[in-house]
């Protein structure tokens, strides 16, 4: 709206200032406007409109949505831009609010003016039309139309009506927020480092898909000359991709659903550091039980498992506070879109939504929601696209990159930047992701593990991996800064902030 207004900066800043306090919305600054209640919306629109310092005001159920407190405020900010000379046309099915502050009323019924008149009269004379004040007390006294007629009618006395001024404080100079939240630009010598370290990411990248026959990679006499190639390219990849986050990243002033967070709330709770016992170590060993002991075959129990060990720390805390069912129709959300995106890109092999929607979560809700979203979600997908042996294994992996996005989000070591999130997901989908699945694949497919055997499974992996992390910075890119922001409205909104 300021960019339409005319005037200096100062000027238009100046305006904006006295608007808002004139509508009384100091304290609604920082919410979204689907956050507002009806009655702020209406104060918003106002605010909007007057603006524009119209001569006349045209308005359409002002009062709908107000409650009586405010309805007061909301005379009092009519009769200032009165004294300032501006019009007001208001219809209203408010009889109350019109009686009480209207100059004149008339009563438009079959497209035509049935009558009209200053507020006494017309209301007094009106037997149906008019306030319930009138109705109570017409036999004594039939011009008391407000409670305030009434009051005195039984010989009260009425509070004395605090006078308006027209001096409102202006609050502080939007250009000094403005100004704050401006990133600091990147020295020469990082923006080079980035273009570098992204062109060498890229390239690698595009050599990785080329290598379509993979025999040219492994053949009955184990890895070939090409593969050691290929794997010293795979760790100049992530180092590259490493670099790449480095050089972009940028501490600066953003918006507050894009601030990282405040050094005194980095220490890990209690609930988050049993927690990562349990993801660390007591899910490791399920699996080592189940592949040792149960051979692999009792999936569906080594899941159960699985997710009872995930959901144990939500349990602890429901000691402490009564669980909020919004949290989990939240989670059970996050779950169904992953779940939903998997099967929605069913066709392309690892072109896959599921890791960006983990991350988020985690970013959002913390490492535990994180693991709980990842690991949920490939139980359940498995649901459409088969159980088997590997599943207790997908959901650890996906878990784990939720659980550790947000961890270093909560020590304020991975920032809630669109560049820094997309990197990251992209060495998830490789490092931890492709690292644990392609281990998995190797243990249940031989009998005995050796190095060869697993380094093959990682060089013939490597280009599906690849795929899997351009789809996640795919999903990132676009989806991680809108979804982050509506998530954190969703935990004001609903006070689910810690």
């Amino acid at each position: 709206m300021a960019e339409i207004l005319n005037g200096s900066k100062e000027e238009k800043a100046e305006r904006i200032a006295r608007v808002v306090a004139l509508c009384r919305l100091e304290g609604l600054l920082e919410h979204h406007p689907y956050d507002l209640s009806g009655g702020e919306q209406q104060r918003a629109a106002l605010a909007k409109v007057l603006l524009l310092d119209p001569d006349i005001l045209l308005m359409d159920e002002p009062t709908k949505g107000l409650d009586a407190e405010f309805k007061q405020v909301f005379a009092e900010i009519l009769q200032v831009l009165l004294r300032r000379g501006v019009t007001i046309l208001m219809v209203s099915h408010d009889i109350g609010f019109c009686a009480r502050y209207a100059h004149r009323c008339a009563l438009f019924f079959d497209g035509g003016t049935v009558s009209e008149g200053t507020p006494r009269a017309f209301f007094s004379g009106n037997s149906f039309y008019t306030t319930s004040a009138n109705r109570m007390a017409r036999d004594q006294e039939p011009e008391a139309i407000t409670p305030e007629d009434v009051i005195v009618l039984c010989g009260g006395k009425l509070p004395p009506v605090p006078e308006l001024s027209d001096d409102i404080p202006p609050l502080p100079e939007p250009a000094e927020v403005s100004a704050a939240g401006k990133p600091k630009k990147l020295p020469w010598w990082r923006k080079l480092l980035a273009a570098m370290s992204g062109a060498v990411s890229l390239l690698l990248f595009l050599s990785f898909l080329g290598v379509g026959n993979l025999t040219a990679l492994v053949n009955a006499e184990g890895l070939t000359a090409l593969a050691g190639d290929q794997l010293a390219l795979y760790s100049i990849f992530c180092i590259s991709l490493l670099v790449f986050a480095a050089a972009i990243t940028r501490r600066s002033h953003r918006p507050d659903y894009l601030r990282q967070t405040p050094k005194e709330q980095r220490k890990l709770t209690k609930r988050t550091l049993v927690a990562t016992i349990l993801i660390v170590l007591l899910i490791p060993v399920t699996l080592f039980v189940g592949i040792t002991y149960l051979g692999g075959k009792k999936y569906y129990f080594i899941s159960l498992l699985i997710l009872l060990e995930t959901m144990l720390p939500f349990f602890l805390i429901f000691e402490g506070r009564k669980p909020q069912a919004r949290e989990l129709v939240i989670i059970a959300v996050l779950c169904a879109i992953a779940v939903a995106g998997r099967a929605f890109f069913f066709m392309l092999p690892q072109f896959k939504p599921v890791m960006a929607v983990t991350i988020i979560a985690g970013v959002a809700f913390g490492g535990e929601t994180g693991f709980l979203v990842g690991a949920m979600t490939m139980l359940a997908s498995n649901m459409m696209f088969g159980q088997g042996p590997l599943t207790p294994w997908q959901m650890f992996a996906m878990g784990i990159i939720g659980f550790l996005a947000g961890i270093l989000f909560r020590k304020g070591l991975l920032m809630r930047t669109r560049g820094s999130l997309c990197v990251f997901g992209a060495l998830c989908a490789i490092l931890i992701y492709g690292g644990v699945m392609n281990a998995a694949s190797a243990l249940t497919a031989n009998r005995e593990l050796t190095g060869g055997i697993l380094l093959s499974y990682y060089v013939t992996g490597m280009p599906f991996d690849c795929i899997h992390a351009v789809a996640t910075w795919l999903f990132l890119w676009f989806a991680a800064e809108p979804m982050l922001e509506k998530l954190d409205r969703i935990k004001v909104k609903y006070g689910l902030v810690e």
